[in-house]
């Protein structure tokens, strides 16, 4: 049996404090005009000899089109859900996501406020330093004239015997914009055919099992109990890309268990009227 083990790599390359902003960038498909920036933040605080760190590399549209507006709103929502739990409960608008560095700024700004809260309130009763970290990452998967797909992910650890991670990816359409969730992607009429084809995706691409025995003995749920992810889909033109979370459907040992099923086999499941 495969199992995937996944780690915040990406936070490696954040070595710098502070935001920077690099000039505008194409995306590795130029003939889709489709522009991008970036920016790389870390920052951190220090209470007593606990730490709390932040990091966060995103590629984001820079473009002034709907599409790119969508996209920029999206991952301020996701920033901000993602630091709910830890303070940040802010609701962005599109004036203030259109300028995704002051959003991450603010963000980070929270997620240090609260640490520095946890570790001021535990320092009379826990004798031990603690350690919080946060990564944030975010890039562009794939780039058509029809549709650009991207992914946020994020890593927290605040005690315990693991961190977490999570992927969440999103498909905007081009020009207008619209995310698209599992219900515009796949016709009503073709749900239990596609998910006949992930639960078959899984067993061979991510656990390498070939009986549904053992596809049930690694899982946390019955096999024919899953169903689409909480995530939405992620679509480039090698296919579908599915992604579960942790414990969404497997045991935490497992990762995130996740398939590609191809677009030959997707598309007569997709809605008649999306233009992919």
């Amino acid at each position: 049996m495969k199992r995937y083990f996944l780690f915040p790599v990406l936070a490696i390359a954040m070595a710098t404090t502070g935001c920077g902003q690099r000039g505008a960038s194409t995306s590795a498909d130029p003939t889709a005009g489709f522009a991008v920036d970036s920016l790389q933040l870390a920052d951190s605080t220090v209470f007593e000899g606990s730490t709390a760190a932040v990091s966060m590399r995103l590629v984001y549209p820079s473009g002034s089109d709907a599409a790119a507006d969508s996209m920029r709103l999206w991952l301020a929502d996701v920033m901000a859900s993602a630091s709910t739990n830890y303070g940040a409960p802010q609701v962005f608008s599109l004036e203030q996501a259109n300028q995704l560095p002051a959003v991450a700024r603010t963000v980070t700004d929270s997620l240090l406020k609260v640490a520095q809260r946890d570790f001021a309130e535990l320092a009379g009763v826990n004798t031990r330093e603690m350690f919080y970290s946060f990564d944030y990452n975010a890039d562009t998967l794939a780039v058509t004239p029809s549709y650009v797909t991207i992914q946020f992910s994020g890593y927290t650890f605040t005690g315990g015997a693991h961190g977490s991670f999570y992927i969440l990816p999103a498909v905007f359409t081009r020009p207008e914009g619209h995310q698209l969730t599992w219900a515009d992607l796949v016709a009503p009429d073709r749900k239990a055919e596609l998910l006949g084809m992930i639960r078959r995706a899984l067993m061979e691409q991510y656990f390498d099992v070939s009986i549904d025995e053992a596809f049930a003995e690694v899982l946390l749920v019955k096999p024919d109990e899953i169903t689409l992810p909480v995530a939405g889909p992620a679509l480039s033109p090698e296919g579908l890309h599915v992604i579960y979370q942790q414990y969404e459907i497997a045991p935490y040992a497992c990762g995130m268990p996740s398939c590609i099923i191809p677009m030959e086999d997707l598309r007569p499941l997709l809605n008649p009227s999306l233009r992919l």
